[in-house]
C-alpha cells in the first residue's frame, strides 16, 4: 500500500448494509460494521448509514458490541424522497429520532452527516424547496453537521446544483448552520435504469467543481472499475473511475470529454497509484492535492458491501 493509495481510499466507502440489494436486517447489518471496524482495512471505512426511523433498532443493535472507548459515525437518511409534503412534514419526528438516539448513547453514537433526496417535483423550481428544507433542519436543531442532497435523475442537473450552490453561503455561515453543504449522485441502483450514463456523472462532476460544490455519490459503486455486470445486465460504474474523474476536475481542471473518458474506463491498469500520486493514463494528482480535495470535496460513496471493494482491490494488486 502507498500514499497515492491511503489519500484515495480513506473513508471512502460509507456502509450502507441496510439498502438494496443487500437489505440485510438490522443485526446482521451491524454485526457486520462492528466486524469491519475491527478489520486492518478498517481505515478504508466511512459512517454507518441508516433512516432516521431505525435509529433506535440500530442503537439497541450495536450496544453490545461496543467496547467504552468506540464511537460510531452515522449519516442519517432524513426527509422523503416522493414528495414535498412528506419530506418537509418528517423532519420534526426525525430530529427527535436523532436527539434520542444521541442522547441514549453516552456520547457513543454521533449522526455526523444528514442525507436526503431533493423530491422531483421540485427539480425545475428548487429554490423555495431547498430554503425551506434547509430552514426547517436547523430549526429542528440539526445544523451543525454536513448535509448531502441528492439530485434526482429529473434533467436538471445544472438548476439543481445551482440551487444547492447558491443556497449554502446563507446556511453554512450561520452559527446554528451547516458544516458543509453538498450534493449528492446516485450511481446505480437495483435496475439499469438507475445507472447514469458517463455523461451525466461527468457533467455533474464538471458543475461541482466548477460551482465549488462538494460531491458524494451512492449505489452502484460496489467495483474499482467500469464493467459489465450481469444483475442487472448493465455496465456498472466504478469507485476509481468516479473518483478518479472527480480528482482530474477539482486537481487539474480538466475538460468534459477527458472526465467522460475517465468514468468510462474499463483497464484497470490505466490507474496508477503511488507514493507520490494517483494517475489515470497521462493525468496525474498529487497526494497533497489529493488529501485536500477529498477533505473538501469528495466525500466518498454510499456502498451495501465493504467486502467487495476490498476485495477487488486486491484482487487487482493495488491493495
Amino acid at each position: 500500500m502507498n500514499n497515492a493509495l491511503k489519500a484515495f481510499m480513506n473513508t471512502l466507502v460509507d456502509y450502507a448494509g441496510l439498502f438494496p440489494p443487500a437489505s440485510l436486517s438490522v443485526p446482521v447489518a451491524v454485526a457486520e460494521y462492528a466486524r469491519h471496524r475491527a478489520e486492518p482495512e478498517s481505515w478504508m471505512l466511512g459512517r454507518f448509514i441508516a433512516p432516521a426511523a431505525r435509529l433506535s433498532e440500530i442503537g439497541a443493535a450495536a450496544k453490545p458490541l461496543l467496547s467504552a472507548a468506540d464511537v460510531w459515525g452515522f449519516s442519517v437518511l432524513v426527509g422523503a424522497p416522493d414528495s414535498v409534503a412528506r419530506s418537509l412534514g418528517s423532519l420534526a419526528d426525525q430530529a427527535s429520532q436523532i436527539a434520542s438516539f444521541e442522547g441514549e448513547s453516552g456520547g457513543q453514537f454521533r449522526a455526523e452527516c444528514l442525507e436526503t433526496a431533493i423530491p422531483r417535483e421540485t427539480a425545475a423550481q428548487p429554490a423555495d424547496f431547498l430554503q425551506q428544507l434547509l430552514s426547517s433542519l436547523r430549526a429542528a436543531q440539526l445544523g451543525r453537521r454536513d448535509i448531502f442532497l441528492e439530485v434526482p435523475a429529473a434533467g436538471n442537473d445544472s438548476g439543481l446544483l445551482r440551487a444547492i450552490a447558491e443556497a449554502a453561503p446563507a446556511h453554512t455561515s450561520a452559527a446554528d448552520g451547516f458544516e458543509r453543504i453538498s450534493a449528492k449522485l446516485r450511481c446505480g441502483g437495483v435496475t439499469a435504469e438507475a445507472f447514469p450514463s458517463c455523461e451525466r456523472i461527468a457533467e455533474v462532476i464538471h458543475l461541482c467543481a466548477q460551482l465549488e460544490l462538494p460531491l458524494k455519490c451512492t449505489a452502484g459503486l460496489h467495483h474499482p472499475v467500469r464493467h459489465l455486470a450481469s444483475e442487472p445486465e448493465v455496465m456498472m460504474h466504478g469507485f476509481l473511475n468516479v473518483f478518479g474523474a472527480g480528482l482530474l476536475a477539482w486537481g487539474l481542471n480538466r475538460d468534459l470529454d477527458v472526465l467522460t473518458a475517465c468514468i468510462a474506463e474499463t483497464d484497470p491498469a490505466a490507474f496508477t497509484f503511488t507514493e507520490d500520486f494517483f494517475a489515470w493514463r497521462d493525468h496525474k494528482v498529487s497526494v497533497e492535492a489529493m488529501r485536500q480535495i477529498r477533505g473538501r470535496s469528495l466525500s466518498g460513496f454510499g456502498s451495501c458491501s465493504f467486502e467487495e471493494p476490498r476485495s477487488d482491490l486486491q484482487s487487482l494488486g493495488v491493495l
